[in-house]
C-alpha cells in the first residue's frame, strides 16, 4: 500500500471512530477542561502560593543544580515532628515540558488541564474495556460530573491535593477493567497509582490497597479461564510476562528519583522519614468521626456534587483538649450507620442480582467499589489530624471514590434493569417490545454528558486551597512585573519566617527570581526541604529580602530599598491616605477622639471585636489607633464625632484605608544582617 494510500486509510478509521458515541462523549467531557486552559491563559492567571512552588520545582526539572527528587514538602511534617516530602516529584515532570516551552502560568495550566484530560480519557477507555459502550458512556458522565463538581479553577489548578481527585477515578476504573481480566492495562495503572502516591501521601492506603485488589482479581480471572480451557494459558502466559515486564519498567522510572534520594541523598531517605513517622502519639479521625465523613460524602445528599466540595467537610480546628474536633454539618453517628448500612445493602443487592445473571463486570465493579469504600474507612480512621485540626485536603480522595461508587450503582441498576426488561419481553422477540432499549439509553447519557459539560462551562472558583487568592491576583501580578526589575548581583534570601501562615506572595517573588536568573535562597528548615538542599542560605547572598503586607508597606525601612509595592491603591491614592492618616494622628493627639452615641452601641454590641476598655487603650496611641485601621473602621461605622472641617477628608481616608489589608504587599531588600 502506497504512503497515500495509507495516510488516506488512517484518516477514515480516526473519521470513523470519531463517529463512535463513546468516544464523542468524552470529546464533549473534555470541552469544560480545555474551556478552562484557555480562560485561564486569557485571565492572566497566576501560580501563588502552594501553585507557584509547583511552578518553581517544574522548573528545576531541566537543571542539574536543583532537580527535584521528592514531592512538596508535607505539611504533616508538624505533627510528625520531622519533615516529610510527599513522596516523589512525578507532578513536577509532567509539568517540566509545558512550562518550559510556554512559561510558568500558561505551563502549569496547560500541563494540569492536560493531566485531567488524560484521565478522562483513561477511565473512559477502561471501562469500555471491562463492559462494553454503556459503561464507558456512564463512566464519561460520572467523569464529567466529577469535573463539574471541581469547577473551571480548579480543572487547573496544581495544588496536590485538587490534582489527583480526576486520576483518582481513572485509578479506580484501572482497577475494575484489569480486576475483570484486562491484564495489558496493567502497566497504566502503575503509572496513574504512581502519579497518585507520589504527589500525595493521603493516597498511603488506597492506592496499594487497589493495587492489590486488582492483581487479584486478574489471577483469579485468567485461573478460571485457564482451567476452562488450557490451550489459552500459553498466549494468556505471554501477555502477563509482556504487561508484567511493561509495568516494572514504568514503576522504575517513575519512582527513579525517590528511590534515588533515599539510598543515595545522604542522611534519612525521605522514604524512611514517611515510615518512622506512622504510628506515632498523634490524635486520629478514628472510626467514629471516619464513619461520618464517608457517609456524609458518600450517601447522603449533596453526596459528592460542587456544593459538597466546600461544604460538607469544613476545616475544623482542635477543641480546647487540642486531641478533639466537633465539625459541624456532618451527619450524626446513627445516621452515619444507617446510612452506610443503606449503601451496604445496596450494592449487595445489586451485586447478587449480576452474579445471578452471569454478570461479571458488574461484580467486579461492585466488589471493586465496596472494597475502595472500606479502605477509604479505614484509612481515614487511622490517618492522623492536621496540625491545624481537621482539613478537607486530607480526604480529596473521597470524592473520587464516592463517584466511582456512584458509577458502580448506576451500572448495576442499568444491568438489572436490562435483565427485567428482557425476561418482560418473553414471548415479543419479534416485536419492537422484544429489543432492549440500549441505543435510547446510549443517546441519553450523551445528552447527560453534554448537559453536564455545558454546565461547567462558566467560571467557578471554589473556596479551597489557593483558588481562594483569587482577590490576590491583581496584586500577585503586578509584584511579579515589578519584582522582574530587581537584578541584584548576587544571590538573595527571601524571608519568611515572620510572615503569616498561607500568605500567598513569597512564592511569586521566589518564581520571578528564578524566571529571571536570579539565585534566590530560604532559610525555613520546611522551605529548604521544598526546594532542595542547594538553595539553603549559607551567609554569601548579598542581600535580604523582606515581604510586608498590609498598612506597614507604605513606611519605609532604615538600610533597605523598597523594590516593590503592590495593591489596589494607586501611587496617588497611597499619596492621598498618608497625608490623610497624618491630618487624623494630629487632630487626634491633640483633641482627642470623641465616640459617638451610635458608636457606644456598636461597641457593646461587640462591632469591632474590642471591649470598650481596650477601644480606650487603643486610642490613647493616635498613631497606633489610625494606623491598625481601627480609626477607619469607626469612621466608616458613624462610631466617631468628627469637626465638620475633617468629616470629608478623614472619610475619604477611612475609605482608603479600609482597601489596604493583604491584598496590599511590598518587598524590601535590605542588607543580609537586617
Amino acid at each position: 500500500m502506497s504512503v497515500g494510500r495509507s495516510l488516506q486509510h488512517r484518516a477514515r478509521s480516526i473519521w470513523r471512530a470519531l463517529h463512535r458515541v463513546e468516544v464523542l462523549a468524552v470529546v464533549v467531557a473534555v470541552v469544560p477542561i480545555v474551556s478552562a486552559i484557555v480562560r485561564s491563559v486569557a485571565r492572566h492567571w497566576l501560580p501563588m502560593g502552594d501553585n507557584a512552588l509547583v511552578e518553581i520545582r517544574s522548573r528545576d526539572v531541566f537543571t542539574t543544580s536543583h532537580f527535584p527528587l521528592l514531592g512538596t514538602w508535607s505539611s504533616a511534617s508538624l505533627s510528625a515532628g520531622k519533615d516529610l516530602n510527599h513522596p516523589g516529584p512525578l507532578l513536577f515532570d509532567l509539568l517540566a515540558i509545558p512550562v518550559r516551552l510556554f512559561g510558568g502560568p500558561v505551563g502549569v495550566a496547560l500541563g494540569i488541564g492536560l493531566v485531567n484530560i488524560a484521565a478522562v480519557v483513561l477511565a473512559a477507555f477502561a471501562s469500555f474495556r471491562a463492559a462494553g459502550r454503556t459503561a464507558s458512556l456512564v463512566t464519561t458522565a460520572v467523569a464529567a460530573t466529577l469535573a463539574w463538581t471541581l469547577g473551571s479553577v480548579l480543572l487547573t489548578d496544581p495544588w496536590n491535593p485538587h490534582v489527583l481527585v480526576l486520576p483518582c477515578l481513572a485509578l479506580l476504573t484501572l482497577v475494575w477493567a484489569i480486576g475483570c481480566g484486562c491484564i495489558e492495562l496493567l502497566p497504566w495503572l502503575m503509572a496513574t497509582a504512581s502519579l497518585c502516591l507520589e504527589v500525595h501521601l493521603g493516597y498511603a492506603y488506597l492506592v496499594p490497597s487497589m493495587f492489590i485488589v486488582a492483581l487479584v482479581g486478574a489471577v483469579v480471572v485468567y485461573r478460571r479461564r485457564w482451567q476452562a480451557d488450557a490451550a489459552t494459558k500459553a498466549v494468556d502466559a505471554r501477555l502477563w510476562r509482556r504487561s508484567v515486564v511493561s509495568t516494572t519498567v514504568v514503576m522504575m522510572v517513575l519512582w527513579l528519583q525517590p528511590l534515588y534520594e533515599q539510598f543515595f541523598g545522604g542522611g534519612e531517605g525521605n522514604i524512611s522519614r514517611i515510615l518512622s513517622s506512622t504510628g506515632g502519639n498523634e490524635p486520629t479521625i478514628g472510626t467514629r468521626l471516619a464513619g461520618r465523613l464517608v457517609a456524609t460524602v458518600m450517601v447522603l445528599p449533596p453526596w459528592w456534587g460542587r456544593s459538597s466540595f466546600t461544604g460538607s467537610v469544613v476545616y475544623t480546628p482542635f477543641d480546647a483538649d487540642g486531641v478533639t474536633v466537633t465539625p459541624q454539618g456532618l451527619v450524626s453517628t446513627l445516621g452515619a450507620i444507617l446510612a452506610l448500612v443503606a449503601l451496604a445493602l445496596v450494592l449487595v443487592v445489586l451485586a447478587v442480582l449480576a452474579w445471578r445473571r452471569r454478570d461479571r463486570p458488574t461484580v467486579v465493579l461492585i466488589a471493586v467499589s465496596a472494597t475502595a469504600t472500606v479502605v477509604a474507612l479505614l484509612s481515614l480512621a487511622i490517618s492522623p489530624f492536621g496540625p491545624l485540626g481537621l482539613t478537607p485536603h486530607q480526604m480529596r480522595w473521597l470524592w473520587s471514590v464516592s463517584a466511582f461508587t456512584t458509577l458502580a450503582i448506576a451500572l448495576g441498576a442499568i444491568g438489572a434493569g436490562r435483565a427485567w426488561w428482557l425476561q418482560r419481553s418473553v414471548g415479543h422477540v419479534g416485536s419492537r417490545r422484544g429489543v432492549v432499549p440500549r441505543f435510547g439509553l446510549d443517546g441519553a447519557l450523551v445528552v447527560l454528558v453534554a448537559l453536564v459539560s455545558v454546565l461547567n462551562m462558566p467560571f467557578c472558583a471554589q473556596a479551597a486551597g489557593p483558588a481562594t487568592f483569587q482577590d490576590q491576583l491583581p496584586t500577585g501580578r503586578s509584584l511579579a512585573a515589578q519584582i522582574e526589575r530587581y537584578h541584584p548581583s548576587g544571590a538573595v534570601v527571601v524571608t519568611t519566617n515572620d510572615l503569616r501562615f498561607t500568605e500567598a506572595y513569597s512564592t511569586v517573588v521566589m518564581s520571578v527570581l528564578q524566571r529571571e536568573g536570579v539565585d534566590f535562597r530560604v532559610e525555613d528548615s520546611g522551605l529548604v526541604r521544598q526546594m532542595g538542599e542547594r538553595r539553603k542560605a549559607d551567609g554569601h547572598e548579598v542581600a535580604r529580602l523582606h515581604l510586608v503586607e498590609g498598612r506597614n508597606a507604605f513606611d519605609a525601612r532604615p538600610g533597605a530599598e523598597r523594590v516593590a509595592l503592590a495593591g489596589p491603591l494607586s501611587p496617588a491614592e497611597v499619596d492621598e491616605l498618608l497625608a490623610g492618616e497624618q491630618a487624623m494622628i494630629e487632630r487626634f493627639g491633640t483633641e482627642g477622639v470623641v465616640i459617638s452615641p451610635a458608636g457606644e452601641v456598636l461597641i457593646a454590641e461587640g462591632r469591632f471585636g474590642k471591649t470598650r476598655d481596650e477601644i480606650d487603650t487603643e486610642v490613647a496611641d493616635a498613631t497606633t489607633f489610625v494606623h491598625d485601621g481601627l480609626a477607619a473602621e469607626m469612621i466608616a461605622a458613624g462610631a466617631l464625632t468628627l469637626a465638620p472641617a475633617d468629616t470629608q477628608q478623614f472619610e475619604r481616608t477611612a475609605a482608603l484605608r479600609r482597601q489596604v489589608g493583604i491584598t496590599t504587599v511590598a518587598v524590601f531588600a535590605g542588607p543580609l544582617d537586617s
